[in-house]
């Protein structure tokens, strides 16, 4: 999925200094650099370099200045068909000072940012988009326009409150951030309340809630971040490695949005998106400059984002997720499933992510008590312990009340296919030990006909490994391709390292991609089963009982539809 950007781009003019200067004071810079800047084009940069797509909706003069900003965008493969120029406008220009800490002022002349109209920004643009990134370097009129249309697209709207408003913002504004990122400078002019304490930094992104933003993620710089959500709080701190005396802080804060969309757009939770984002922000103040000091994958040692397969697709990038409908779902399903005394399955991904926060929650809250959770992967095992969620022992003959899953694809028939996380066997397991399975999505999971949205993994022994792979192609008809990497959310590929991806039984991940829609599944489940080598697949064939599995499907707008 995608990342628009729709914000400003500046070339920054650097000069270091031993401190800042009083009013009237001159003093001696050690070092002048010129750079590519601008928060949009910060964030935009963060992202792809990151491996995301990424389009930039933005102005720039008819100038010198103005082309090199476009030949930055060309080098950094970011999408600059809706950059427009100006003539009434020079190029924007920040104007930066570095102290010896790192620290840093500045002061930006717009430029061909303030020309930036509600008009420039085109619906089309939203077009197979997961996030959107705005913020104040362009009028204000433009964000709305911006929020607006991402919002009614179904697309995660992030709203960064920089620089610092001089102008109480419109009320309409608020209802039209899903996300709200301010530091705290910005949230105590926003709200006008102290935020030394994490008390008071909680109260006044508290009274942003209630203006009606969905989420306010403050960032606290050398404190990490917080995310304050009506449910509750997320605090995520430094990383120990990364805690030294920084270079430059230039930009770091749109290194930590860039990232931060770079996750969500590849399919994770907001929360479990921030400790990522905190890497990124936190590596990026160890090298000078905004742009040139954001890492790539291969610094971080993560997987690329990896590309759509080429195999055609019956939707395409029409195929949104949707972070509200994905939530609804998976409140819906903890409402209606889990209660006091429960033993539930806990599947792999995302959507489930939200049920694991939910049962947290009302744990802490009282209003659940001593719910044990059986979990179908080694990662799930984590973010329940994480969580303080109690594990069902292994060799426990308990019986499991429910399992929550979610799923990279589901039929009409509600026929299911699950494995972009890797976990096929123990979520087979978990799915015969409950009394009841429930599989939670979003609307954009639906599927006229699996194998062809999504790719059908199959878990196959490492021993011959080519030989089951050569078999599965000639046996299914599908363009089979060994897994390789990290299993990334959303869409199998590889990463730089070219080592096959390893499920948690120690076995190799076979993908295969359909040309068609599958037919009968039951029919392609049980050749699967049969070939040799292949120890699990993700098919997952609904059962005779209209009540297995039950599926909830959440809506961009959050309400949620059981199909039937």
């Amino acid at each position: 999925m995608a990342v628009v950007v729709v914000g400003s781009a500046n070339v920054d003019l650097v000069v270091n200094s031993p401190r800042f200067p009083q009013p009237g004071e001159t003093l001696i810079g050690s070092r002048f650099e010129q750079l590519f800047g601008g928060k949009g084009a910060n964030q935009a940069a963060a992202a792809a370099l990151l491996g995301s797509p990424v389009r930039v909706v933005m102005r720039v003069g008819r100038d010198d200045l103005g082309q090199a900003t476009r030949k930055n965008f060309e080098r950094l493969g970011i999408d600059a068909r809706h950059v427009s120029d100006t003539k009434d406008a020079a190029t924007g220009v920040a104007l930066i000072t570095v102290d010896a800490k790192g620290e840093n002022t500045i002061v930006v002349a717009s430029g061909a940012n303030a020309k930036l109209q509600p008009e420039d920004v085109a619906e089309t643009v939203f077009d197979g988009a997961a996030v959107v990134l705005t913020q104040l370097e362009v009028p204000v009129a433009t964000n709305i326009a911006a929020l607006r249309k991402a919002k009614a697209s179904g697309v995660l709207t992030v709203f960064n409150a920089a620089p610092a408003p001089t102008e109480p913002l419109p009320d309409e504004l608020w209802a039209l951030c899903d996300v709200l990122c301010p530091n705290e400078p910005e949230l105590q002019l926003l709200t006008g309340r102290k935020v030394e304490t994490d008390a008071e930094a909680e109260a006044a992104c508290g009274e942003l809630l209630k203006r009606g933003v969905g989420a306010v993620l403050l960032t606290r710089g050398r404190r990490g971040c917080l995310l304050v959500r009506k449910q509750g709080s997320i605090s995520v701190g430094v990383p120990e490695k990364l805690r030294s005396t920084p270079v430059d802080t230039t930009g770091a804060g749109d290194a930590f949005l860039g990232a931060l969309a770079h996750l969500v757009a590849s399919g994770s939770t907001l929360e479990a998106a921030l400790p990522g984002a905190v890497e990124v922000a936190s590596t990026s103040v160890r090298r000078r400059g905004a742009q040139a000091s954001y890492p790539t994958a291969a610094d971080l040692g993560w997987a690329k984002r990896p590309p759509a397969p080429p195999s055609p697709t019956r939707f395409g990038d029409s195929r949104r997720p949707s972070v509200v409908g994905a939530l609804a779902a998976a409140t819906e399903a903890v409402d209606q499933f889990v209660s006091s005394g429960s033993v539930v399955g806990i599947g792999c991904g995302s959507t489930v992510d939200h049920c694991v926060q939910l049962i947290a929650e009302r744990l802490a809250s009282g209003s659940l008590r001593d719910v044990t959770a059986m979990a179908t992967s080694e990662a799930t095992e984590r973010r329940l312990r994480e969580f303080g969620i109690p594990l069902l022992p292994p060799d426990s003959d308990k019986a499991v009340d429910v399992a929550l899953t979610g799923c990279d694809g589901v039929s009409s028939s509600k026929d299911v296919v699950k494995g972009g996380k890797g976990a096929m066997l123990r979520e087979k397991l978990v799915r015969a030990a409950a009394s009841r399975w429930v599989v939670i999505c979003d609307a954009c999971k639906r599927s006229e006909g699996l194998g062809v949205d999504f790719p059908v993994p199959v878990e196959v022994a490492p021993a011959f490994h080519q030989r089951t792979l050569r078999r599965l192609a000639k046996l299914t008809g599908a363009d089979a391709r060994l897994r390789l990497g990290l299993a990334p959310a959303g869409r199998p590929g590889a990463d730089v390292s070219g080592k096959p991806f390893v499920t948690d039984n120690g076995n190799y991940v076979v993908d295969l991609f359909f040309r068609e829609p599958l037919g009968d599944v039951w029919l392609m489940a049980s050749s699967l089963d049969a070939c040799p080598g292949a120890v699990e697949h993700g098919l997952f064939p609904a059962s005779m009982r209209p009540d297995d599995p039950v599926v909830l499907v959440g809506r961009g707008d959050g309400g949620v539809e059981p199909m039937e």
